[in-house]
């Protein structure tokens, strides 16, 4: 069978072709665009007609690579974000996560019901990031009469998959990152949802991933040499990061790209204190699972550093970027990835250098130096993240499995060993990709389950192990990071 992968994060998106059979599993990128949000009338919204266009060509690129007509298409994209629809059609581009704005209405949110009973509804503790439940919130209170067209709610992975012909539908692996989900149910919280009174008539069914959505429109599918069918795959680009990962029992995942989502796998939620205090989240994964995680503010910030200075003219590849980090003193400042005051309308080398500068650390003048206290701060984080999972599980987390772009960065890889005393087991490079490809080879009967799928990843997929060097060097920057986070 063949299979194209749509993932789209929110710096960038990639197409690959996905071919399986029940002995081989191969997985090869064939289309790459950029991703960002724009400026349209004072907010920073996505691109729909941009989107479909990219997606479009991404798909054409997947059929000229293929040895025969594609069989299925499935999207994947970040959480948070999504459209109104009204008889079938967009109302607007949906308004972007990072919108200055997105965040107006939290304060009040968080009175209306209290943090403690959004966790118990929903399972997730997502004090900073605004995601559909903050939107939905402000959107009912300051654009009253925009719900009041609406008949439908998407997350953006299933919007996207109307524009190229799909039905309207739900599915739980994305719909669980809003806020709106009762991860035990994997279905949507209606008493909260109703105590906020928010219009719960506009969303719809949740499925699980697998769900067959139609075909191709005419206008996608001119030119193919067949008209694929769309699929969902596991649509929250984390939980196809995730089944695309060969894990062991005793194996935190970190999945990493301008978000990092470190976790663990589990059968049931876990909403103990233990999880509400240290502030993790139980998200939707494929096969029935619940990822018990948290959020990190990731390679976000690195990339934001990139288009600034390819914006000025300066150099921003990477491996020279790299080459220059790992030259520059290591830990000579820490950057705090989620601290909040970073903004996407500022040039962001000036933004981490305030920062440092503000709390009294070194400040990194080159690009180099900026780039080391960027990783140095991301792998004490996570490190600090690992520490607050492990008060949580049953047993200890031995080990970390990694997938996405942190992969091919042999810097942060010997890193994050470091900081976190753990082997690291790097691979696949695209495991959202892979797990996209997977998890739709499984709704099309190819291989028997994600189980299966993922022993045959392990197999097809080469991965390299970090062995911790020094661990014990990296504990004071812990709690220095701590110090910096509580200031």
């Amino acid at each position: 069978m063949r299979h194209v992968a749509i993932d789209i994060g929110a710096s960038g998106g990639t197409v690959h072709l996905g071919t399986v059979t029940e002995s081989a599993f191969d997985v090869r990128e064939v289309h790459r665009f950029e991703n960002r949000p724009v400026e349209r009338d004072g907010r920073y919204v996505w691109d729909l007609d941009a989107l479909r266009e990219r997606m479009v060509r991404g798909i054409e690129a997947a059929d000229e690579a293929a040895a025969g007509p594609l069989d299925t298409v499935g999207i994947d994209t970040w959480g948070l974000d999504f459209g109104l629809l009204a008889d079938g059609e967009v109302l607007r581009n949906p308004v972007s996560y990072r919108d200055p704005e997105s965040a107006a209405r939290r304060e009040e949110l968080f009175e209306a019901v209290g943090k403690r009973r959004l966790f118990e509804a929903s399972g997730v503790t997502n004090w900073n990031t605004p995601n559909t439940l903050w939107q939905l919130y402000t959107l009912a209170r300051e654009e009253p009469e925009l719900l009041e067209r609406a008949d439908r709610l998407l997350m953006t992975p299933q919007l996207l998959s109307t524009l190229l012909g799909g039905r309207a539908a739900g599915e739980v692996t994305v719909a669980s990152s809003s806020q709106m989900v009762d991860p035990g149910r994997r279905a949507w919280a209606t008493d909260l949802l109703e105590d906020l009174s928010l219009p719960v008539d506009l969303l719809p069914t949740l499925e699980e991933p697998g769900a067959r959505l139609g075909t191709l429109d005419d206008d996608a599918a001119a030119g193919l040499a067949g008209t694929p069918e769309l699929l969902t795959p596991a649509s929250h680009d984390t939980a196809s990061a995730v089944a695309g990962l060969p894990l062991t029992d005793d194996a935190a995942f970190l999945s990493t790209g301008s978000w990092f989502i470190l976790g663990c796998e589990r059968d049931d939620p876990v909403r103990t204190d233990a999880a509400y205090e240290n502030g993790l989240s139980n998200e939707l994964g494929a096969d029935g699972t619940v990822r018990l995680l948290k959020n990190v503010d990731g390679f976000f910030l690195l990339e934001e550093c990139r288009q600034a200075w390819r914006e000025a003219g300066e150099d921003a590849d990477y491996e020279s970027l790299l080459a220059a980090a790992a030259e520059a003193d290591p830990r000579a400042a820490l950057v705090v990835p989620d601290a909040g005051d970073f903004r996407i309308d500022e040039p962001m080398p000036a933004q981490v250098r305030a920062f440092c500068r503000e709390t009294d650390q070194p400040v990194p003048e080159g690009r180099g130096e900026v780039v080391r206290c960027l990783l140095d701060g991301l792998v004490t984080k996570t490190a600090l993240v690992l520490d607050e999972l492990d008060a949580v599980t049953a047993e200890p987390l031995r080990r970390i499995h990694l997938g996405g772009g942190g992969v091919r960065n042999e810097l942060f890889c010997r890193l994050l060993a470091d900081a976190t005393g753990r082997p690291v087991t790097a691979g696949p490079v695209e495991a959202t990709a892979v797990g996209n490809v997977l998890t739709q080879a499984v709704a099309s009967g190819t291989l028997p389950s994600v189980d299966a799928g993922r022993r045959l990843v392990e197999a097809e997929f080469e991965t390299r192990t970090y062995e911790p060097a020094n661990p014990e060097e990296w504990e004071r920057e812990k709690e220095r990071l701590a110090e910096l986070e509580a200031a």
